[in-house]
């Protein structure tokens, strides 16, 4: 387990811009490769959307997609996540105070996303990988239509859903990923968010 002295969820200072590059770093070089291969795909994500010239905000959110937890409570650990233990644990207020509204919305809204994709896509759910399908029914299942309705009211679905389609895109793709310090120039800590 590693972990940083300054990036906590409940800290009471702003987090410090260099303790969150120290920890993204160190999350890609963790020993544990289920670990590292998931602040690697954000990598490959945040590459992604810097070559379809995205906001500072959605690069950011890409590279923090699925590595969120580890950033929000400053530790390395090999726990899952969903939109709901995020916001259990006090990662999407830690994510929300510190980085903004744009950021801790669209990472909330990932596993929500893959539900609605599955739903109104025709033939999404048999693409997915079968641990993608089992993870998909462990977060709700298809969606109602009200569900539905919720999700598409929330403004940031859309950036929810370009970073699902940009994560299909690459599940079983190779390509050369920038190293993390490539994307230190496109992390934003919002100065009052």
């Amino acid at each position: 387990m590693i972990a940083t002295n300054n990036i906590r969820f409940g800290h009471s200072g702003e987090v410090n811009r260099s303790d969150l590059l120290d920890l993204l770093i160190a999350g890609d070089s963790h020993w544990n490769p289920d670990i590292s291969g998931l602040f690697l795909f954000g990598r490959r994500l945040a590459a992604r959307a810097v070559s379809e010239n995205a906001p500072n905000s959605l690069v950011m959110t890409s590279l923090l997609s699925k590595s969120c937890q580890f950033v929000a409570s400053g530790t390395i650990s090999d726990e899952g996540w969903t939109g709901d233990s995020l916001l259990a644990s006090g990662s999407y207020d830690w994510l929300l105070s510190n980085l903004g509204e744009a950021v801790a919305e669209t990472i909330r809204l990932q596993p929500t996303t893959k539900r609605f994709l599955a739903t109104v896509v025709p033939n999404y759910f048999r693409q997915l990988h079968i641990e993608s399908q089992r993870r998909l029914f462990m977060d709700g299942g298809f969606m109602t239509h009200i569900e539905r309705s919720n999700f598409c009211s929330n403004r940031y679905h859309t950036n929810a859903m370009t970073i699902a389609r940009w994560a299909d895109s690459l599940r079983d793709t190779f390509i050369d990923t920038p190293d993390m310090e490539f994307f230190f120039p496109f992390i934003d800590i919002p100065a009052s968010v």
